[in-house]
Parts: structure tokens; C-alpha cells; sequence
């Protein structure tokens, strides 16, 4: 492996196969005519708990996707497929101001970093990953090296072992899927695209009775296989480092009991279909989490325990005991959320202790449910916690969820406004194992939380009985549309006030 440092710009190739001017965007970079790549999106807060089946295409739409790397900042000129009255470009933080001539949109981006490009809001959008060159770099036929070149590759799945890399060259879309298990110093490298668009949910048999009784509680009926796109489990000394996903059939990167595991500038995208989550990590130890853009129908970036299909016996491996999950940091993230949690704890929450925990400098840039989430539905004690200049973009009232498998019972004229921050410990009957312990929320701080939206911010905190409380929360520099509206916010929500238990968590 190669240190090798591109420089100033340059535009991704883009495979045979792919659509030049995906949802029929325009889009020059420093003058240069860019690809822009097509990417599924959901269009509509529409669930079911996935019944064997998945989404409809009826509930999507095609965004486009423009990616290169650059070490300075760079104008880009972008004329979408129709007119339109207003443009904004994603996250605010970033003051990119457009500048409009007919039908075209002009502005200049800093440098490196992941923006949205939306006209006449929020619906078949352009997603930019304007990358930092690339330094790592390896050669084709280097030992320990699957090297995917520029093109197509059906690659199915690719199975990991220790000291391996995996490169995906810029110009490359690999259909598949990664696992690896006892892997450890393995990297996953490039700028291209791991495609899980080809790879469809393996249909199961299940008692009749039982699907009812699943259906009936509202469970997810487990009739279905599914896949996450990267899957690790018991691996040490892990980069995942400047990929992009498409289209995951399950969660995009899952760790399991990982150690020494570092995420960056990695870019998830096109993901509409059931329980697509982004980076959900169980019971690790030692995580960077950094620079990544995570666009996700569901949840977004998970802390997790085990969860209530994974054996608690499971946690000791190798003679090392996976029961606390700890060090972790998550920076620099930008996060659009269309249906589940953005930052969030759980629900799965199998463990001893889940602690010293850091969300940082990350911009949730479009939310359904709730942007900064701790839900408790275990045993784990979850504390020493912070929040800390975090940005969250609400500045339109949106379309309330609707849990039906047909687009036709969406009503968007029906409005909301997510809360910001959620803290509860209750018993799931489907999520909890059974007999198990409740857990503890403690010592979670917030601070410098600014929030763009139409009505102010709303928090929660619950805990379960006298001894299973959320306590010790601090907030501070809490700011609604530029104002601080800290005691407002907190006031009236005494950290552990609430003890009522919760069976079921609401939206």
C-alpha cells in the first residue's frame, strides 16, 4: 500500500452503464462537464414492517449524484431538468449562497465536503461528494489486494481475511457485498461505488399462525432474508476509507464486536428500502467515525448493544468478553434521515455499559423522526455521553409518517415538526430480551445545539422506576433560529422525572 496525494480536481469517470445525467441534471465543476449518477431515494415517509415484500417503486424517486475530489474549493454550475423559484444548497453551515441565470444555479463550495442541491424543495435532489484527494492507494496486483478497476463487476460476495484489502477504483461500480469474520488489519479503499442493487431478499418459510401473531403485534414478520452491504464481525484494525454504497439491501455497515475500527469519507446513498440503516455498530471498542455522509431511509448512525436476535453468550469471543462499548467518536458527519433516527443510541441495547461516547461538528440536514435519539430497551447502563455543536436543519414543517405498504394512504398535507432529543429506558416486546433488566441513562451533556425550525424544539426524557432512571442530563447554548432558548427547552424536563414505564416507543 501507497501513499499517493491527487491533487487539484478531478472528476470520477463514470462505468459503461450508467446513466450520464441521471434525473436529468446538468452539471459543469470548474467549467468541466461532470456524470451525474443516478441514486433511489425514498419519496415518502411510508413504512410497513417489512412483510416478505419490499417498498414499491411508487414510494421512490431518482436523486443524481455528482462525485470528484479536490483540494481547493471549486464552482460548480448545475441546471436541474425544469424551472424552478427557489434553490438551496445543504447543510447551511456551509454558507454556500447560489447564484441564479435562467436555469442554472452557480455557486462555489470551500473545498472538500457533502452537499445537497434541492429546487422547489426537497424532492429529486443532487447530492455532491466533493471527496479530499486520495491518499491510499494500492496497485492491482499488489499481495493481499482484490483490486476492482475502472468498469462493472458482479462480484456477489466478497469474503475478508485478515491483512486483505479491498480497493474499488473511482471508476468502478461493484455489485455485491463484504463480509468478513476473525478478520483483522483489513481495509475496504477507493473512491468507487459497492452496489447491493442486484441482490434481493431471500423469501423464507414461516408458520402461518406465527405471521399473523407477528403481524397482529406489529412486529416485523421474519419471512425474509436480508444482507447488509458491509458486515463485520470480531474484527480488529478496520479502514473503511472513501467508498461510496448504493442501494443496500439492509444496513450499510454493520460491525459487530470490532476493535480499532476508523469510517471516513465514506458516502451512503440510494437507500429506500426497508430498514436500510447506515453505520450500525454493536459492542465495539476504539471508533472514528469521520467525515462520512450518510443519506438513509431508515436509521442513520446507530450506537448499539447486541440486539434480541444475537445470543448474549455471543459477547465472549476468543476469550475476550464484547459486553461494553466504548471510545467512540462521530465527527464531521452530514446526515439526511428520511424516515428513522439521525444520532442514535439503540434501541438494541445488550450490553454491560455503553460509554464515552462523542457526536461532534455533524449536520442533520433533513430528519423524520428524532435527530439525537437515546432509547434504553435493555440492560445496558449508557452514560458519560456528549453532544456537542451539533446542527439540525427543521426550517419547514414535514410530512408525518404514515405505516401503510401503499403510497395511496399518504397524505402530505398532514404536517409536523420532529422533537430534537429524545432520552427513554422502556421494555419493547419485541426488542427487549425477555426477562431481562432495564438500564440506565446518566450523564449526557448538550451543548451548542443549533436548530433551524418553525416552532421550538421539544425534548423528552423518561425513565423506567426509581432505579432505572435518565439522569445528569446538562444542557447548554441550545439555540433556536439563532436565539438561546436553553431553559425553554430543558425546563420543564427534569432529567428521570418521568417514570412511567413505556412498552412502546411513538414517534
Amino acid at each position: 500500500m501507497s501513499c499517493l496525494l491527487i491533487a487539484a480536481l478531478f472528476l470520477y469517470p463514470q462505468p459503461a452503464g450508467e446513466a450520464r445525467n441521471a434525473a436529468g441534471y446538468a452539471v459543469q465543476v470548474n467549467g468541466q462537464p461532470a456524470g451525474v449518477a443516478a441514486v433511489r431515494c425514498s419519496a415518502m415517509p411510508v413504512n410497513i414492517r417489512w412483510p416478505g415484500h419490499q417498498r414499491e417503486l411508487d414510494q421512490t424517486e431518482i436523486c443524481g449524484m455528482v462525485r470528484f475530489s479536490t483540494d481547493e474549493k471549486v464552482t460548480l454550475s448545475v441546471t436541474p431538468p425544469r424551472d424552478f423559484k427557489t434553490v438551496k444548497v445543504r447543510p447551511y453551515s456551509k454558507k454556500v449562497t447560489p447564484k441564479v441565470s435562467g436555469r442554472t444555479a452557480t455557486f462555489e463550495i470551500p473545498g472538500p465536503g457533502y452537499y445537497t442541491v434541492e429546487f422547489d424543495g426537497r424532492h429529486e435532489n443532487l447530492h455532491i461528494f466533493a471527496d479530499p484527494p486520495e491518499k491510499l492507494r494500492v496497485a492491482p496486483n499488489e499481495k493481499g489486494v482484490r483490486y476492482f478497476g475502472p468498469g462493472e463487476h458482479d462480484a456477489g460476495v466478497i469474503t475478508m481475511k485478515s491483512d486483505e484489502t479491498v480497493y474499488i477504483d473511482a471508476g468502478a461500480v461493484v455489485y455485491g457485498r463484504i463480509i468478513a469474520k476473525d478478520a483483522d488489519h483489513i481495509r475496504i479503499l477507493g473512491r468507487g461505488i459497492l452496489d447491493m442493487s442486484r441482490i434481493l431478499a431471500q423469501p423464507k418459510p414461516i408458520d402461518p399462525k406465527l405471521a399473523a401473531e407477528q403481524k397482529a403485534k406489529g412486529f416485523a414478520i421474519t419471512n425474509v432474508r436480508r444482507w447488509d452491504a458491509i458486515r463485520l464481525t470480531y474484527c480488529d484494525d478496520v479502514l473503511i476509507d472513501g467508498i461510496t454504497i448504493r442501494d443496500s439491501l439492509c444496513y450499510n455497515i454493520r460491525p459487530i464486536a470490532c476493535r480499532g475500527l476508523t469510517i471516513r469519507n465514506a458516502k451512503l446513498i440510494g437507500n429506500w428500502r426497508y430498514n436500510s440503516d447506515g453505520i450500525d455498530m454493536h459492542n465495539c471498542e476504539n471508533v472514528r467515525v469521520t467525515d462520512c455522509f450518510v443519506r438513509t431511509f431508515d436509521d442513520s448512525i446507530c450506537v448499539k448493544g447486541f440486539d434480541y436476535t444475537m445470543n448474549s453468550d455471543d459477547m465472549v469471543h476468543d476469550g475476550y468478553n464484547h459486553n461494553v462499548f466504548t471510545n467512540v467518536v462521530i465527527s464531521g458527519c452530514t446526515i439526511w434521515t428520511d424516515w428513522g433516527r439521525s444520532l442514535e443510541f439503540g434501541a438494541e441495547t445488550q450490553a454491560k455499559e455503553i460509554r464515552d461516547v462523542i457526536w461532534r461538528d455533524c449536520d442533520v440536514i433533513n430528519v423524520e423522526a428524532v435527530p439525537l435519539d437515546i432509547l434504553n430497551v435493555d440492560n445496558a447502563d449508557i452514560h458519560d455521553v456528549l453532544f456537542e455543536n451539533i446542527r439540525v436543519e427543521m426550517d419547514e414543517l414535514i410530512p408525518a409518517a404514515c405505516f401503510s405498504a401503499s403510497a395511496k394512504a399518504y397524505k402530505a398535507t398532514e404536517r409536523k415538526q420532529p422533537n430534537l432529543f429524545r432520552a427513554a429506558i422502556i421494555r419493547s416486546a419485541e426488542y427487549s430480551k425477555k426477562g431481562g433488566e432495564r438500564g440506565r441513562i446518566r450523564d449526557i451533556t448538550l451543548r451548542d445545539i443549533t436548530v433551524t425550525a418553525p416552532k421550538l424544539p421539544h425534548v423528552t426524557m423518561y425513565g423506567w422506576d426509581a432505579e432505572h432512571r435518565t439522569t445528569g442530563v446538562k444542557a447548554s447554548g441550545i439555540y433556536w433560529n439563532g436565539r438561546d432558548v436553553t431553559d425553554e427547552v430543558i425546563k420543564t424536563q427534569h432529567a428521570g422525572a418521568h417514570t412511567e414505564p413505556m412498552t412502546r416507543w411513538g414517534r
